[in-house]
Protein backbone atom coordinates (compact mmCIF):
# COMPACT_ATOMS: atom_id res chain seq x y z
CA UNK A 1 0.00 0.00 0.00
CA UNK A 2 1.30 3.47 -1.08
CA UNK A 3 1.33 6.48 1.05
CA UNK A 4 -1.48 8.02 2.69
CA UNK A 5 -3.05 11.21 1.35
CA UNK A 6 -3.93 14.54 3.56
CA UNK A 7 -5.81 17.65 2.80
CA UNK A 8 -2.20 19.04 3.31
CA UNK A 9 -1.45 17.03 -0.34
CA UNK A 10 -3.52 19.25 -1.76
CA UNK A 11 -1.54 21.70 -4.41
CA UNK A 12 1.13 19.55 -4.64
CA UNK A 13 2.80 18.32 -7.94
CA UNK A 14 2.71 14.12 -8.97
CA UNK A 15 6.27 13.30 -10.45
CA UNK A 16 6.93 9.88 -12.03
CA UNK A 17 9.65 7.98 -11.48
CA UNK A 18 11.28 9.58 -14.07
CA UNK A 19 11.27 13.15 -12.38
CA UNK A 20 8.58 14.55 -15.16
CA UNK A 21 5.52 15.85 -13.74
CA UNK A 22 1.95 14.27 -14.43
CA UNK A 23 -0.03 16.70 -12.28
CA UNK A 24 -1.09 18.89 -9.97
CA UNK A 25 -3.12 17.89 -6.38
CA UNK A 26 -6.43 19.95 -7.31
CA UNK A 27 -8.43 18.06 -4.26
CA UNK A 28 -8.38 15.41 -1.08
CA UNK A 29 -11.25 13.17 -0.31
CA UNK A 30 -11.78 10.43 2.06
CA UNK A 31 -7.29 9.74 1.59
CA UNK A 32 -7.49 10.19 -2.38
CA UNK A 33 -5.38 12.79 -4.24
CA UNK A 34 -7.48 13.85 -6.86
CA UNK A 35 -5.25 14.93 -9.62
CA UNK A 36 -5.59 17.68 -13.01
CA UNK A 37 -3.12 15.50 -15.31
CA UNK A 38 -0.39 17.71 -17.47
CA UNK A 39 -1.25 17.80 -21.12
CA UNK A 40 1.87 16.01 -21.95
CA UNK A 41 1.29 12.43 -20.31
CA UNK A 42 0.61 9.72 -22.39
CA UNK A 43 -2.32 7.15 -22.86
CA UNK A 44 -0.30 4.62 -21.73
CA UNK A 45 0.71 6.38 -18.24
CA UNK A 46 -3.51 7.42 -17.63
CA UNK A 47 -4.26 3.83 -18.79
CA UNK A 48 -1.89 2.35 -15.91
CA UNK A 49 -3.03 4.88 -13.26
CA UNK A 50 -6.51 3.22 -14.55
CA UNK A 51 -7.38 7.24 -15.68
CA UNK A 52 -8.66 6.18 -19.07
CA UNK A 53 -8.56 7.85 -22.20
CA UNK A 54 -11.51 10.84 -21.70
CA UNK A 55 -10.82 14.57 -21.04
CA UNK A 56 -11.95 15.12 -17.37
CA UNK A 57 -10.24 17.48 -15.56
CA UNK A 58 -9.28 15.25 -12.62
CA UNK A 59 -8.36 11.91 -11.87
CA UNK A 60 -8.09 9.84 -8.68
CA UNK A 61 -4.55 8.73 -7.74
CA UNK A 62 -4.61 5.11 -6.46
CA UNK A 63 -2.65 4.83 -3.31
CA UNK A 64 -1.11 1.43 -4.25
CA UNK A 65 0.59 3.78 -7.39
CA UNK A 66 2.67 6.49 -4.75
CA UNK A 67 5.81 5.76 -3.80
CA UNK A 68 6.95 8.87 -1.78
CA UNK A 69 5.16 12.16 -0.23
CA UNK A 70 7.60 14.78 0.42
CA UNK A 71 6.67 18.34 1.66
CA UNK A 72 7.18 19.52 -1.83
CA UNK A 73 5.65 16.58 -4.74
CA UNK A 74 4.07 12.90 -4.50
CA UNK A 75 6.36 10.64 -6.32
CA UNK A 76 4.57 7.75 -8.07
CA UNK A 77 6.21 4.29 -7.54
CA UNK A 78 8.93 3.02 -10.38
CA UNK A 79 6.22 0.96 -12.18
CA UNK A 80 4.66 3.80 -13.04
Amino acid sequence: MGEEITIEDGGKRVIDSNGNEIGIVMDVEDGTAYVDPSEEIGGELKTRLGWGRDTESRYPLRNDAIGEVTDEEIRLREEY
